[in-house]
């Protein structure tokens, strides 16, 4: 499954993402990683979620994005979600590839059961109806 956390800059929705990733420990066996283009939140995840700062990485584009997340699933088989806060600071991608972004972590979320939640700087108004329904709740957030 690949969900998003939408919203403008400065509306939380990185806070939303640590408060899920740091609730989801209690509910998963396997790994869960939490992919940002900076060190800044580093302190704010429990010690057990694996910290990327992609940043490190040096990724141009959605197609070096899919390789690095493809890595990553490769060499770790016991990864059961994926944070991915900012994926236009990360992949250098803007909305007219984001659609292509999420099928193709569909894709991977399919063949690896692996869940992908992902925030944007989108308001749900300005994202296609198709994307819509994969728009994370408020009451999921709290989960």
């Amino acid at each position: 499954m690949v969900q998003l956390v939408c919203g403008h800059s400065g509306t939380g929705k990185t806070t939303r993402m640590i408060d899920m990733a740091n609730s989801r420990l209690d509910s998963v066996q396997g790994k869960v990683v939490f992919l940002e283009a900076n060190n800044r939140h580093i302190f704010d995840l429990d010690y057990k979620i694996r910290y990327i700062n992609t940043k490190e990485y040096g990724l141009m584009n959605d197609e070096q994005f899919q390789g690095f997340v493809c890595g990553l699933i490769a060499t770790d088989y016991d990864v059961e979600v994926v944070y991915i806060d900012g994926l236009y600071k990360i992949a250098q991608t803007g909305k007219d590839k984001l659609q292509l972004v999420i099928d193709r972590l569909e894709y991977l979320s399919d063949k690896f059961n692996v869940d992908f939640i992902m925030s944007i700087n989108y308001d749900f108004e300005d994202l296609p109806e198709s994307l819509r329904d994969r728009i994370v709740s408020d009451e999921l957030l709290r989960v």
